[in-house]
């Protein structure tokens, strides 16, 4: 029952504090509709993490967030709700009684900084993952729907982040944390995450992300459990700004991890490309193509020879309808080299298509 409560109690706290300090609040809320050519039963898509339902409205994500911002502390806290929520934290470790997905629906980001040198920050808390050049909050992304690349890595995690401007145009963070896309811990390890960002000139930004751990994350297929294997990740983007109508996206992602029962390792990989043309100051395009090869399953699992082999593209459109409202539609389609993706009640099919519609909204 105190999850009623708990939105409306920290928002009215929020808004007494605020007087008080540099705060700012804030809310977004990202409405759809969608519709995937194979009628997936029950009205749910598979091998994604948005748009999640099929010939339905929703919400796709909605927050409400209070921002601090001095001198040398800093922090963000943000509470969330909608079906990207809930796909994102069916993971998360349920261990004791305090942990599960029903306590991580909760926070999409709870940390506090402190400023510790001229350049420096340490925040603690939860935040939105380090890798990837696509947020999860989707009007900041150039397509409405996330890479497949994306899909797969983590969209939030739990630890301390330590950052640091190497220069006016270089930066670089360390993280400690407890895994791989968990609140609650798995095992007794802790994992690294690092990410080193260039700005080699006004338009060009390279962005290296990264990721080792002893994971938990896909369970022995003969006996369904889990076992800690040593995880590997490396993401690496390319984002150009070519001109005032023209941008660029580009990324290569790679990692391996160690076999169940042998002393082997299991590799994946992952490539996007995404071209965006602004049209007007209210009006895009953007163009996706990707490819994501995980023969092994050792990060997505279809339970087929092939593993999680495809190809996609995407067509999205944006118009803003006001300086705080976009109107998004995007179409998308895969092919896979197996039948992973539900069709009606009792098929498969190697292809999947969807089209999706939202309107999202801000201040």
């Amino acid at each position: 029952m105190y999850r009623k409560f708990i939105g409306p109690l920290i928002f009215i706290t929020s808004s007494a504090l605020a007087e008080e300090l540099p705060l700012k609040l804030g809310a977004f809320l990202d409405t759809y509709y969608a519709y995937d050519v194979n009628n997936p039963s029950p009205h749910e898509r598979e091998f994604t993490t948005q748009p999640v339902r099929h010939n339905e409205f929703n919400i796709n994500l909605a927050h409400i967030d209070a921002v601090l911002k001095q001198e040398k502390t800093r922090g963000r806290l943000a509470i969330q709700y909608g079906q990207s929520v809930t796909k994102n934290t069916t993971g998360e470790p349920r261990l004791g009684a305090t942990s599960g997905p029903q306590d991580a629906k909760v926070f999409q980001e709870a940390y506090v900084g402190k400023k510790i040198g001229s350049r420096t920050w340490i925040d603690m808390g939860i935040f939105l993952g380090n890798i990837g050049a696509e947020s999860w909050i989707s009007k900041d992304n150039w397509t409405y729907s996330r890479a497949l690349n994306l899909d797969y890595v983590p969209y939030y995690s739990s630890g301390v982040r330590l950052e640091h401007q190497l220069s006016g145009n270089r930066s670089f963070q360390l993280q400690i944390l407890n895994g791989w896309q968990n609140m609650s811990e798995n095992n007794n390890g802790k994992a690294i995450g690092m990410q080193y960002k260039h700005l080699l000139n006004d338009a060009l930004t390279f962005t290296y992300n990264n990721f080792f751990g002893d994971e938990e994350v896909v369970p022995e297929p003969s006996t369904n459990k889990f076992h800690p294997r040593f995880r590997a990740y490396h993401n690496f983007i390319i984002q150009w700004l070519k001109d005032d109508r023209w941008q660029y996206l580009a990324a290569f992602d790679v990692g391996h991890q160690s076999q169940q029962s042998n002393k082997g390792v299991d590799g994946w990989m992952a490539t996007t490309l995404t071209v965006r043309r602004i049209l007007n100051p209210t009006q895009s395009i953007a163009v996706r193509a990707e490819h994501y090869s995980d023969q092994h399953q050792a990060n997505v699992v279809t339970g087929t020879s092939n593993g999680f082999k495809v190809s996609g593209a995407s067509l999205n459109f944006d118009q803003k309808l006001d300086e705080n409202v976009l109107w998004r539609s995007e179409l998308r389609g895969f092919y896979s080299e197996d039948k992973i993706y539900p069709r009606g009640s009792n098929d498969k099919n190697r292809m999947d298509g969807f089209i999706v519609t939202s309107v999202s909204a801000w201040f």
